[in-house]
């Protein structure tokens, strides 16, 4: 089995509708069950759109990888500095926006290879937190989180369609 991490990049029209089909259909795995069809599809098409993804792709302070399995993506980070957070909650912070794997790549610790990498770039980058957002139902993301250290630091609301539910806000101090 050959594990890789590789860069996404706005020039790629084909990595970018790759992109997309893997927040799609990941987003979609992990929320439909639990959400009115229609609320995750406007969701989804909203968040996913081409557009979008192009502008998060071109900003200088975002990084997203893929997490290529035999040379095939199968899921992929997104990290957010600076001004691209979606939430301006922690001082000198880098915020682990999305790890995103196929559904069919659950549960074979692959998660693992992209939390290295968001780490490491953590380190790189000399930020003293990292922090994520994790839906408070989502149980298995949240204990995968708790097994590299991270402690829940606050809430937010997030929104699909007429649900208001709730995120918690994850953190990890790095070492200096």
């Amino acid at each position: 089995m050959k594990v890789e991490i590789v860069p996404v990049t706005a020039s790629k029209q084909q990595d970018i509708v790759t992109l997309q089909e893997i927040a799609t259909k990941s987003f979609t795995a992990m929320f439909g069950p639990y959400h009115e069809p229609q609320a995750v599809k406007a969701y989804t098409d909203e968040a996913y759109a081409l557009p979008v993804l192009i502008r998060e792709l071109s900003d200088p302070d975002s990084r997203t990888y893929f997490l290529k399995l035999n040379d095939t993506p199968v899921g992929y980070l997104k990290l957010n500095w600076r001004m691209a957070q979606t939430d301006q909650v922690f001082e000198n912070a880098m915020q682990l926006q999305r790890i995103y794997l196929l559904p069919e790549y659950w549960n074979q610790h692959l998660g693992s290879y992209l939390m290295d990498k968001a780490l490491d770039e953590a380190k790189k980058s000399r930020v003293k937190t990292v922090w994520l957002g994790v839906w408070e139902h989502n149980d298995r993301a949240r204990h995968f989180y708790k097994r590299y250290g991270f402690k829940k630091a606050g809430s937010h609301t997030f929104v699909i369609g007429q649900d208001r539910q709730t995120d918690y806000w994850y953190a990890l101090q790095l070492d200096e």
